[in-house]
């Protein structure tokens, strides 16, 4: 045992000592000693567990919307890489599931559970999709793709046709 660890254990005997002794009240015995700290032990161990529980809960905030933003962007890439080979590649709502897979992999092994991730994506599908949605969106635009929403193309073919 290093010295270390020998301090850490008189450290801990002490400490225990001293928790035991303020339990002890002039006229109680030893049952009711032990009774209150295996009381105490159970709500500490209860606390604890919340405290664990809240920890592994995934909130949605800017660190999944990068997140996202990167698994759309490995997905894209794989993308080219199999069009390049001549391979099949994902298309439209094939791409999002793509992203969307990756994200509850990825959550789940955050959160050590399944349902967890399955959970965490279907309460925020609809924010997951717009952030898809638009990122793919101005990425195409960015590349000179014309991915218009459907009010957009409305727009653009009344315009078409006013001008005709």
């Amino acid at each position: 045992m290093t010295t270390l660890e020998s301090i850490l254990l008189v450290t801990n005997v002490l400490t225990l000592v001293l928790y035991v002794s303020s339990k002890y009240k002039e006229g109680t015995n030893l049952s009711t000693i032990i009774k209150e700290v295996k009381d105490d032990i159970k709500s500490s161990s209860e606390v604890v567990s919340d405290l664990v529980s809240k920890a592994t809960d995934i909130v949605f905030d800017e660190s999944i919307q990068k997140t996202i933003k990167e698994f759309i962007m490995i997905v894209e890439e794989k993308n080219q890489i199999a069009k390049e080979k001549g391979e099949s590649f994902l298309m439209g709502n094939e791409k999002k599931h793509a992203v969307i897979k990756r994200l509850s992999e990825w959550v789940a092994n955050l959160s050590g559970s399944t349902e967890k991730a399955i959970g965490f994506v279907e309460d925020n599908q609809s924010k997951i999709e717009s952030i898809i949605d638009d990122y793919i969106s101005f990425s195409n635009k960015m590349h000179g793709k014309s991915t218009l929403s459907e009010a957009e193309k409305i727009i653009a073919d009344r315009l078409n046709y006013k001008c005709e």
